[in-house]
């Protein structure tokens, strides 16, 4: 009987760490359970020392990050099932380490290294998937923020599970108050050094007194891409007629005229800066000249920078273009960029990932485009070139917006830029380089679908646009070092 009572303790110990899991990203977020989860998880360790805990742990991992991120990712749900199970096995290597420790002081560091160089390999093998990763629950602590000015998200997860590995430890060690003391003091220091960092980073550095206003506007081009019968057939299959092509040239030039008089009023409206959403310029490519010598006149008669976002298609050929292509007052064309940061199943060419910057009096302003905000390698170009605003056109769905507007604030505050995301089919924001959000619209509860707000004009140096991933090789030259030391100092001995 006791040990019924005490297994059934257990199955609702394990049920409640499965339901704080699920709301600690994804969907349903609330930010402090990404620092409680690891807790529980140790916990189970602690109280199960069966090898079975093992695969409690992943299948929570597994069964939990479908629900938080199967609608979010957009993928078809066996391949999800196949991705959740797999980063399971990644994600569970840390508590095999811990259960097999001798739970030291340095076991708590190496438990948080492991993960740290777990997320970064979950990163390179698809760098899409590191915008899932825990840290970015954190984008509203704005002092713990500051530190991916110099780790990157990394920091941010090394603190979650080194935390979490500290709070059983202390736990386990609570009778030597004399041994642990000392070492409270070590993880109670670096915690106040990264919020001191924080502090003097948000209230001190990157302080801007002039802005300028940039709108994105866009119009609802997704159900004509997608639905229509005459759009769709041309620009994704190849078995349109000609009528379907006549067709689609109509109705895709009232799109433009709706675009062009969305852009001439936010000029008239104070816009120094106006930008489309991905994919709202959807054209042929019989007719993109023409569409660029618009832009180019009504940058001109604005006296504006327009950058246009292009989704152009050859008839025949499977991939298009997915770009956008800039103009100065004077009329002159002045960027043009490829989207790099493919989604899935998305046929379109690859851009080279090269930033394509370009000087104005309102700072240095360069594009990217929606999931190329996911690629830590190349918006490191933003901040090592002194980029001072991100212009960010972006198309998604409702329940991946929040994840991406979260990944796109992160990326401005590493790179020390100003963003300005403006989306299809989701919210958009304005963040400057401290993290906050200083502006925001919902596409599906506005009427005019428009983002307009002042945006500060300068940036801010960060070291981590120009070490990179140090902290990362840190960690690992770490656990390089805690597993081979102790193996070359007994082959010494003997």
């Amino acid at each position: 009987m006791k040990n019924l009572l005490k297994s059934n303790r257990f199955a609702v110990f394990i049920f409640l760490t499965f339901l704080i899991y699920v709301m600690s990203n994804g969907e349903w977020c609330i930010p402090i359970f990404a620092w409680i989860y690891p807790i529980l998880f140790l916990c189970m360790i602690y109280l199960n020392r069966t090898r079975k805990v093992y695969l409690i742990i992943s299948s929570i991992y597994a069964i939990g990050f479908i629900v938080q991120f199967w609608r979010a990712i957009g993928m078809d749900i066996k391949i999800c099932i196949i991705v959740a199970i797999l980063l399971s096995f990644l994600k569970v290597l840390p508590y095999i380490y811990w259960s097999k420790s001798k739970m030291r002081f340095q076991d708590t560091i190496i438990f948080a290294s492991i993960m740290v160089s777990i997320e970064y390999i979950i990163y390179l093998i698809y760098p899409a998937s590191g915008g899932l990763s825990d840290a970015y629950t954190q984008y509203q602590n704005l002092y713990l923020l500051q530190i991916v000015t110099v780790t990157g998200i990394y920091g941010i997860t090394f603190l979650m599970y080194w935390t979490a590995a500290m709070v059983i430890w202390i736990w386990n060690n609570k009778s030597q108050k004399e041994y642990i003391r000392k070492y409270i003091i070590v993880y109670g220091s670096v915690i106040g050094l990264v919020f001191v960092y924080g502090v003097v980073m948000f209230h001190f550095v990157g302080n801007s007194d002039k802005s300028v206003r940039i709108a994105g506007v866009t119009v609802p081009v997704s159900e004509l891409l997608n639905n229509d019968k005459d759009v769709y057939s041309t620009f994704y299959t190849n078995t349109f007629t000609d009528e379907n092509i006549t067709n689609t040239r109509k109705k895709l030039s009232s799109v433009a005229d709706e675009l062009f008089l969305k852009t001439e009023l936010e000029a008239q409206a104070g816009a120094k800066i106006v930008f489309w959403s991905e994919l709202n310029g959807a054209v042929l490519k019989q007719d993109e000249d023409m569409l660029l010598q618009r832009a180019s006149d009504m940058a001109k008669q604005e006296e504006i920078y327009l950058i246009v976002s292009l989704l152009v298609k050859t008839p025949y050929e499977d991939l298009k273009e997915n770009k956008t292509v800039a103009f100065n007052p004077q009329g002159e064309l002045i960027s043009e960029y490829f989207k790099y940061g493919r989604s899935i199943g998305e046929l379109c060419q690859k851009g080279d990932g090269m930033l394509k910057s370009f000087d104005t009096e309102y700072g240095r302003i360069a594009p990217f485009i929606c999931s190329d905000m996911a690629f830590l390698s190349k918006m490191q170009q933003a901040g090592r070139n002194n980029v001072d605003i991100l212009i960010v056109p972006a198309s998604d769905w409702k329940e991946m917006t929040l994840l991406a507007a979260k990944t796109a604030i992160v990326r401005g505050v590493e790179n020390g830029s100003n963003i300005i995301r403006h989306t299809n089919n989701g919210m958009s924001i304005v963040s400057n380089v401290k993290g906050c959000v200083l502006a925001q619209t919902d596409y599906f509860q506005s009427d005019t679908k428009t983002l307009s707000a002042q945006v500060a004009m300068k940036g801010r140096f960060t070291l981590y646009s120009y070490i990179g991933n140090l902290f990362v090789y840190l960690c690992n030259l770490y656990l390089l070092g805690s597993f081979i030391l102790p193996k070359i100092k007994r082959l010494i001995n003997r």
